[in-house]
C-alpha cells in the first residue's frame, strides 16, 4: 500500500465529514491543498498553515485524528487507488477520487462485465447468470457484481469456481459486510480475486451507501448484463446510468420476452442487446485490455 496515497485518502475523508459528506467540495478543497502543498504528508502537518483554505482548521484536526486512527486499525493488506494510479479505472459518471481495494488489483486491466439482478431470481434467471457469466469465463473475461445477496453473488460465485476472474464492490468499507451470509464469499475475493469500495475505514455504514455504491459501478462500467429484474429494480440503478455514459447493456432472451418485465422489454427497444446463447456475450467485451505501464511507485 502506498503510504502517500493513504495519507492523501486521509486528508479527503477529513474534509468530506468537515462538508457534511459533500463531495464535490471536499474534492475541491482537497484539490486546492494538493496544489500548493505536499497531501501525501500527515495532514496535521499543513492544516494550520492553510487555515484560510480548509475552514475551521481545530474541528478539522480531530475528525482527522480519528480518521487516521481507523485506517490504522485495519489489520489485512489494502491499496488505496488514486486518480494518478495506473489501475485506476476511467470514470464516466459520478467522480469518486479514492478507491479502496483488496485483492489482486491487476484483475481491473482486464476485460470486465458488469452483472447483476434480483436478489430473488427463478431458475430461470440463475440458468441464464450461469451461462453468461461462464460464457464470459471461456472468454478470459472478470465478473464485476456489487456484493449483494442472489444473482450478484451468484456470478461472483460461478468466477471464483471457473477462474478466480472476479470483483465485487461493496457498499461498506473493507472490514465491514452488509450480510453475515455474504462473510465467506467476501473473504473468498479478497484472498483469491478482487473487492473494492468508495466507503474509507473511516466510515460508518448508512443505508444509503448502495445508491453511492451504485452510482460508483455505473461510472466505471462498460458493459452491463442484467440477468433477470423486477420493473423498477436496483439493477436499473446500474444499469440505466451506465447506458447514458455509453455502457453497453444485454439481457436474456427470456427476461426480454416475459410480459412481467415491461423495464427489460423497453430497453431492448431501445436498443439493448439480447443474450439467447454463449457467443453473445463476446459483443458486451472491450476489443481489448487496458494497456497497464508499469507503476514505479505502487
Amino acid at each position: 500500500m502506498s503510504s502517500g496515497a493513504c495519507e492523501e485518502a486521509k486528508c479527503y475523508e477529513t474534509l468530506l465529514c468537515l462538508y457534511g459528506w459533500d463531495r464535490k467540495k471536499a474534492y475541491q478543497v482537497y484539490s486546492e491543498l494538493a496544489h500548493i502543498t505536499d497531501t501525501s504528508e500527515p495532514f496535521a502537518s499543513y492544516a494550520e498553515r492553510f487555515g484560510g483554505i480548509v475552514g475551521n482548521t481545530e474541528e478539522a484536526l480531530a475528525i482527522w485524528r480519528t480518521v487516521r486512527d481507523a485506517f490504522d486499525r485495519q489489520t489485512f493488506p489494502f491499496t488505496v487507488l488514486t486518480p494518478e494510479s495506473v489501475y485506476f479505472p476511467r470514470m464516466k459518471g459520478e467522480f469518486f477520487p479514492f478507491i479502496y481495494a483488496s485483492g489482486d488489483i491487476s484483475l481491473l486491466q482486464r476485460k470486465i462485465v458488469t452483472m447483476t439482478g434480483m436478489p430473488h431470481p427463478s431458475i430461470q434467471g440463475r440458468s441464464d447468470m450461469l451461462g453468461a457469466a461462464g460464457a464470459l469465463m471461456k472468454e478470459d473475461g472478470v465478473v464485476m457484481a456489487p456484493l449483494d445477496a442472489g444473482l450478484p453473488s451468484f456470478a461472483l460465485q460461478v468466477a471464483l469456481r471457473f477462474r478466480g476472474n472476479a470483483i465485487g464492490v461493496l457498499s461498506t468499507p473493507l472490514s465491514k459486510c452488509q450480510s453475515e451470509q455474504l462473510v465467506p464469499l467476501q473473504k473468498e475475493l479478497m484472498e483469491k480475486a478482487l473487492v473494492l469500495t468508495v466507503f474509507a475505514p473511516s466510515r460508518k455504514t448508512e443505508r444509503w451507501f448502495g445508491k453511492v455504491r451504485n452510482s460508483f459501478i455505473a461510472s466505471i462500467s462498460d458493459s452491463v448484463f442484467v440477468a433477470e429484474e423486477k420493473d423498477g429494480g436496483p439493477s436499473w440503478s446500474i444499469a440505466d446510468p451506465a447506458v447514458e455514459h455509453g455502457a453497453k447493456l444485454m439481457v436474456p432472451i427470456f427476461a426480454s420476452s416475459n410480459p412481467e418485465y415491461q423495464w427489460t422489454k423497453k430497453r431492448v427497444e431501445n436498443g439493448a442487446l439480447v443474450y439467447s446463447r454463449e457467443k453473445d456475450m463476446k459483443k458486451l467485451l472491450p476489443k481489448k485490455e487496458r494497456e497497464i505501464l508499469p507503476d514505479l511507485f505502487s
